[in-house]
């Protein structure tokens, strides 16, 4: 365990470095925070609520969101094990006497922790600060931290099985950008799935999306208590076996498939 707490938090260390990186990456979200907030202002006009959000409700969840894309809840940003793929230096990481997945996963961890406590905690203060987005309650907190927790989890167990693909396809490029429309649709980033028409909604709630960043999201706005708060976090911990699962199952035929190669 020990070498994995190294891991992580050596990539949290290497993420201070890039200064540059993450204050564009706030100028960034931040854009798109005021961009979505003035539309919901239009949206809304006279005031009333839509499908149980209210005014403050939805802009409130927009800069979580905007937050949440710290941890890669809008997109699969990273493509770091694609490209040790396609060179061949991914048989290195194959050799070496640690777990491929817990190393990758540790990584994931610190890289995006770190863009949370910054990226993310900035990001969303400006929402509170100019568009009074809400602050949640000390009550809230631990549910909000074990949802993201999971998030963080889930975020980079998907990323992991996108990034897989590489073994088995020459380009890519087309399973990434696919995996990306899904994502930032399907889990709740670009509006909450609470105003999808009816059937569309279902095949939402059916996906892994939500539970990266819808339920995150609704957990940090006070909109889930008591048994649904606890049903939510199941759901997220039940996706969270599956994916995992998943991404080590694929990781088990990508070595057969080096080893009968002759990697």
């Amino acid at each position: 365990m020990r070498l994995y707490y190294e891991i992580a938090w050596r990539s949290f260390r290497r993420a201070t470095v890039y200064r540059s990186s993450y204050i564009a990456g706030i100028l960034t979200n931040a854009f798109f925070g005021v961009l979505r907030s003035y539309m919901y202002i239009a949206l809304y006009g006279a005031g009333g609520a839509v499908a149980g959000f209210t005014l403050a409700d939805a802009i409130s969840y927009t800069w979580v969101t905007q937050a949440l894309i710290s941890i890669g809840a809008g997109w699969v940003f990273s493509r770091e094990l694609m490209q040790s793929i396609r060179t061949g230096d991914v048989i290195t990481d194959l050799t070496r006497p640690w777990n491929f997945y817990g190393y990758w996963l540790s990584q994931s961890l610190g890289e995006r922790g770190f863009n949370l406590l910054v990226r993310g905690t900035l990001t969303y203060l400006i929402g509170v600060l100019y568009f009074r987005a809400v602050v949640p309650a000390a009550a809230q907190w631990m549910g909000i931290a074990v949802a993201i927790a999971l998030a963080l989890v889930l975020s980079f167990a998907f990323s992991f099985i996108v990034n897989m693909s590489a073994f088995w396809l020459l380009d890519s490029s087309g399973v990434m950008m696919i995996a990306n429309i899904m994502l930032s649709f399907f889990s709740g980033f670009l509006l909450p799935i609470a105003f999808f028409p009816a059937p569309l909604a279902a095949v939402a709630r059916a996906l892994p999306f939500q539970a990266i960043t819808g339920l995150p999201a609704q957990i940090f706005l006070g909109q889930l208590h008591g048994a649904a708060l606890g049903q939510a976090l199941l759901l997220q911990l039940a996706w969270a076996v599956v994916l995992v699962t998943l991404g080590v199952l694929l990781l088990r035929a990508a070595m057969h498939k080096v080893t009968i190669q002759g990697g």
